[in-house]
């Protein structure tokens, strides 16, 4: 698909937009997998998104589900109907899925964006298979790391980052790309005073890692902005999807009522509004 081009899927955003999905939404077990499905079947009408989704799964890219890119279609138009640019952060990047969706859904629909990107962009995991075997006998923080989805493979995430947005003609000089852990005082205080339409927390899986990012980051985000949570949905009802982690789920309730409004969810992703008077 091309700039411009009114395919079906975008005429019908016109009409039913975010804002519609939230006030329709209800968290129920039937809603959470029909909204989860129907977005499932929305990204492959929309031919950009399918192929760009095909070419995370096909190379194992990325995590998460099909429907995610649809979300991610409305909540950045959303977004940039109420703010110029449309400031985006993630934290965890791992191999460019999220960051690259971004760029694309703001090339194809002319979107103003700045995008930000927090993640070590290495490895950690135990290469070889007896040393992996040995460290599950003896240490409970490898076999906690593990359940929580914090091992990953030693491989250049960096050029992982940069052939994906290749792949699919992206420009990525614009994009500002921060080695570190969301975690460290170096890279909170490059962050100091800055503040996101968006932000995605995606990083350490861990109760307490998240309960730190939930903590520092949610500042950052500008009221009637978005704070997105991923794996995030343990203890919702739904049936048709994976639900996230026990351990981001119960950080989520530390998330401060008093500022943020928990407006929607697609399977494990949970959106949260910073309020200040009407949500939408």
């Amino acid at each position: 698909m091309t700039q411009g081009t009114a395919e079906p899927v975008l005429r019908k955003l016109i009409k039913d937009g975010f804002d519609e999905r939230v006030r329709g939404y209800e968290n129920t077990l039937h809603h959470n997998d029909d909204l989860h499905q129907e977005f499932t079947r929305l990204t492959d009408m929309t031919g950009w998104l399918k192929e760009h989704r095909d070419f995370v799964e096909r190379n194992e890219w990325g995590f998460g589900d099909r429907a995610f890119h649809h979300m991610w279609l409305l909540l950045l138009q959303h977004v940039a109907k109420r703010f110029a640019p449309v400031k985006a952060l993630e934290l965890g990047v791992y191999r460019g899925q999220v960051i690259s969706l971004w760029k694309l859904i703001s090339t194809e629909l002319a979107l103003d964006s700045v995008i930000t990107g927090v993640s070590p962009f290495e490895g950690n995991a135990i290469e070889s298979r007896l040393g992996r075997k040995i460290m599950r006998l003896i240490s409970k923080k490898y076999r906690t790391a593990l359940r929580d989805g914090n091992v990953y493979g030693r491989i250049d995430y960096l050029a992982d980052v940069s052939k994906i947005f290749a792949t699919f003609n992206l420009d990525l000089t614009n994009v500002r790309l921060i080695k570190g852990y969301s975690s460290s005082n170096q890279i909170r205080e490059q962050l100091q005073g800055e503040t996101f339409s968006i932000v995605y927390i995606d990083g350490d899986h861990s109760f307490e890692g998240v309960r730190s990012d939930i903590l520092s980051y949610c500042p950052m985000v500008d009221v009637g902005g978005y704070l997105v949570m991923d794996d995030a949905s343990y203890f919702l009802p739904g049936s048709a999807f994976f639900k996230g982690h026990q351990s981001v789920s119960l950080a989520c309730e530390t998330i401060p009522t008093t500022e943020f409004v928990n407006v929607l969810n697609v399977g494990h992703n949970r959106i949260y509004q910073k309020v200040a008077g009407e949500l939408i």
